[in-house]
């Protein structure tokens, strides 16, 4: 870290009142920091080396090397590089032509079958008339007189009625009603999967890409049930008249989703500090200065308490309350 500090304060004095067309130095110089730490395994320094090798900042633009860092960095499961070999093979695949699809050769068509046409049915023969029978006589039935006593029927004797016992008219039951109480509605508590609605798009805040959230700027990888950790690309900001160069490491752990609470932790690494402020910044501005103008990893880093509003904004709060920042995602 030494050697570090020493080359960067080397290049910070070469760089004092140089004029403006003297910045590829400037930027020569912080390829080759980036570079000597890439060499000594430094995952983000892989990842910057490699970008700046396909953009040709601070030294000649070369692809082959540049996805060589890029596949350097990825080895070490750093979110950014894995994203860009994955663009990489995406675009392989669609430039490669489809195969041709094979053409069979049409089947050849069978002959045509014979059909072999039914014998046509003799009609049936006719049925020779049979003489109809002639109806039998009924026989003769000799009336014989019966006398027979026949005495009249003794009517029938009424049956006694019994009278029904009558029944006394009953007043009705009056009904009591029992009034209910109305019942109570608790207000839902929020039960959102935090790890999902963070991962599921970009973050900003003020309409700028966020730092240490997942955002155009930032790559994440969940690294376990309980943990996301989230790497920046190179990034600056002025900071009292200087222009700093730097990345951002972020944890996310502590997840409450019935709550939609987690917990978060960020540091600054400055790798380059120039003498001047830089023209257009790329970083997240910040209402409390809180980087420092020096190189390295700015320990113990910023904590903070978030949480979900909905899926689409959260709210984080440092642990200093010096600042609580707002945040949306498309």
């Amino acid at each position: 870290m030494r050697q570090i500090v020493a080359i960067t304060l080397f290049y910070f004095a070469a760089t004092l009142g140089v004029s403006a067309a003297d910045n590829n130095d400037v930027q020569q110089g912080i390829f080759d920091s980036y570079l000597k730490l890439a060499n000594e395994g430094d995952v983000v320094a892989q990842y910057v080396v490699a970008q700046r090798y396909e953009t040709g900042k601070g030294t000649g633009k070369d692809m082959e090397k540049a996805y060589y860092w890029y596949e350097m960095a990825a080895k070490q499961n750093y979110p950014l590089a894995l994203v860009k070999l994955e663009a990489r093979d995406k675009a392989a695949a669609k430039v490669e032509p489809p195969a041709a699809a094979a053409v069979s050769a049409p089947a050849p068509t069978p002959p045509p079958v014979a059909v072999k046409k039914e014998p046509a049915k003799k009609p049936p023969a006719p049925v020779p008339s049979q003489p109809k029978p002639k109806p039998a006589k009924a026989p003769e039935v000799t009336a014989v007189a019966v006398t027979a006593d026949v005495s009249p029927p003794k009517p029938a004797k009424p049956a006694a009625r019994k009278e029904e016992p009558k029944q006394e008219a009953r007043a009705p039951v009056p009904e009591i009603v029992v009034a209910k109480a109305a019942p109570v509605v608790e207000a839902p508590k929020p039960d959102i999967n935090v790890t999902q609605a963070l991962l599921a798009g970009k973050w900003k805040r003020n309409q700028e890409e966020a730092e240490y959230l997942p955002s155009a700027n930032v790559a994440c990888l969940q690294s376990s049930n309980t943990e996301i950790t989230c790497f920046s690309g190179e990034l600056t900001r002025n900071v009292d008249n200087a222009g700093l160069t730097y990345n951002v490491k972020s944890v996310i752990s502590g997840f409450n989703n019935k709550e939609a609470k987690f917990n978060l932790r960020y540091v600054y690494n400055v790798v380059h500090v120039a003498g001047k402020p830089h023209a257009a910044p790329n970083g997240m501005s910040s209402e409390i200065n809180d980087m420092a103008v020096k190189t390295g990893w700015q320990e113990p880093g910023v904590a903070m308490e978030c949480r979900l509003r909905d899926e689409h904004s959260l709210s984080c709060t440092r642990n200093d309350r010096r600042m609580t920042y707002q945040f949306v995602r498309e």
